[in-house]
């Protein structure tokens, strides 16, 4: 009986949150996700260009943090345009939720760099180019941030295939999952090219390439795959406004052509 009682629960959350019949039709969003999207996976690209900066030793790790923070105060707005909240009544209840605390969560992004200079860096214990994992807080507030970017990737698939495009589904569902796990890695594994300063020349060498090679380069996919399914978003909706547009009037043009085609003949 509990079993049961169980698998009935489970089955209408499922139905109440995933299998969702009579929503209404998915609005006009054309504009929004046009701009808003390829802002978006511009973001990803610059964020990609500088992990590989830094990956190479080309840029100090101090200056790398400085412009993530910086690109951490302008990203949750990006989410925010990215999420427009005209879709909710065609989304299912889960993700009506998931739209409104993402933004939300992606705060913690600037929040955690701002507590880490405040509490740690300021303090004779850290420096701008030392290891985030000495100070627990800022680590915390970006695991929250991080999963807050993984709901955000499962709202767009969902969002992908109420507009068709299945590509786009495909890569964020892609990524999401990835970054639930080879993310998790990258994110929590202390091996960074500078770190290995303490080994002899051929160990660190070794490190290094481990690292770029296994770690690295996954990775770097991963965020390119995500810069792709935004940018999907936004040239399918530019493809689809030039396309209405150059149907107006079309019928009164092929009319003045006949016209002026019999008037010649």
């Amino acid at each position: 009986m509990v079993e049961a009682a169980s698998g009935n629960k489970l089955m209408q959350l499922i139905d109440a949150n995933l299998v969702v019949k009579g929503l209404a039709p998915m609005p006009d969003i054309r504009v929004r996700t046009k701009y808003w999207m390829r802002i978006g996976g511009m973001f990803v690209v610059f964020f990609i260009f500088c992990q590989l900066l830094v990956t190479f030793a080309v840029i100090p790790i101090w200056l790398y943090r400085g412009v993530l923070f910086c690109m951490s105060l302008l990203w949750p707005y990006v989410v925010i345009g990215m999420m427009p909240a005209s879709v909710d009544p065609s989304m299912p209840p889960m993700y009506r939720f998931i739209r409104k605390w993402i933004p939300q969560t992606q705060w913690c992004w600037a929040i955690g760099y701002v507590v880490w200079f405040v509490f740690h860096v300021s303090t004779t214990a850290g420096t701008l180019s030392g290891n985030l994992g000495h100070f627990f807080p800022i680590i915390a507030l970006h695991a929250v941030a991080g999963i807050g970017l993984i709901g955000l990737l499962f709202w767009l698939h969902d969002l992908a295939l109420r507009l068709d495009l299945h590509t786009a589904a495909h890569q964020c569902n892609l990524v999401a999952i990835l970054m639930a796990t080879w993310g998790v890695v990258v994110f929590v594994l202390p091996w960074k090219h500078f770190a290995a300063a303490n080994l002899s020349a051929e160990q660190g060498a070794i490190m290094w390439w481990v690292y770029i090679v296994l770690l690295m380069l996954p990775w770097l996919w991963v965020l390119h795959l995500f810069a792709r399914a935004l940018f999907e978003f936004a040239s399918y909706s530019g493809w689809s406004l030039r396309h209405e547009q150059g149907l107006v009037g079309r019928h009164d043009r092929i009319r003045k052509k006949a016209e002026a085609f019999d008037k010649e003949h």
